[in-house]
């Protein structure tokens, strides 16, 4: 079930909201929700483009590694199957 919320949003990007809407045959609520996945999956690959470029790990490989030195910045230790 899909919450109510509420935004503040300038002019212009009401006008393109409303644009894309009409173009894309849908509602505001999906082209918000698919503007916001495609944020989200965007910055994630932003996050780990250095270790994906590298060439050696794949990207759940790299997403896995991230998180955890992120988890334990006091341990380092892991292995890596290359």
């Amino acid at each position: 079930m899909k919450r109510a919320v509420n935004l503040r949003l300038d002019e212009s990007v009401i006008i393109i909201l409303n644009q894309l809407s009409n173009e894309l045959h849908t509602t505001k609520t999906d082209v918000i929700e698919k503007a916001i996945e495609f944020f989200s999956k965007e910055n994630r690959l932003k996050q780990n483009g250095l270790l994906q470029f590298a060439g050696k790990l794949k990207s759940a490989d790299a997403d896995a590694m991230l998180e955890r030195i992120s988890s334990d910045k006091n341990s380092k230790d892991f292995e890596l199957d290359l």
